[in-house]
């Protein structure tokens, strides 16, 4: 399973005032995940002792893993890793035009 989370760039508000750089970040958000159905492995169903699962059990049992996923990732720190990650790129961009010698960057919650 891969799971990507981030944020929306183009919704990122910024001033500045004194010496200080404001930055409103918009909320961290799952972004997309995708299942590697390349790892799965179909054995011959006619020859199956165990019942044959139908399509909308497998669709089902897809989507619960998908879900389960995400909620794991959330809950082992996806978004905040996302988050802070969002925070070094800008403290990188924001660099290039403010002296972080003299500005200090705050990073808040739109």
């Amino acid at each position: 399973m891969i799971i990507k989370a981030g944020l929306d760039f183009s919704d990122i508000d910024w001033s500045v005032e004194g010496a200080t750089v404001t930055v409103r970040l918009p909320e961290v958000r799952i972004l997309s995940s995708e299942i590697d159905l390349d790892s799965f492995e179909l054995y011959l169903e006619s020859e199956s002792i165990f019942r044959q699962i139908s399509i909308e059990e497998n669709n089902e049992a897809l989507k619960q893993l998908r879900e389960d996923a995400e909620t794991s990732a959330v809950v082992n720190g996806l978004l905040d890793n996302a988050r802070s990650n969002a925070e070094t790129i800008l403290t990188g961009f924001l660099a290039n035009v403010y002296d972080l010698e003299t500005y200090k960057i705050e990073f808040k919650d739109k």
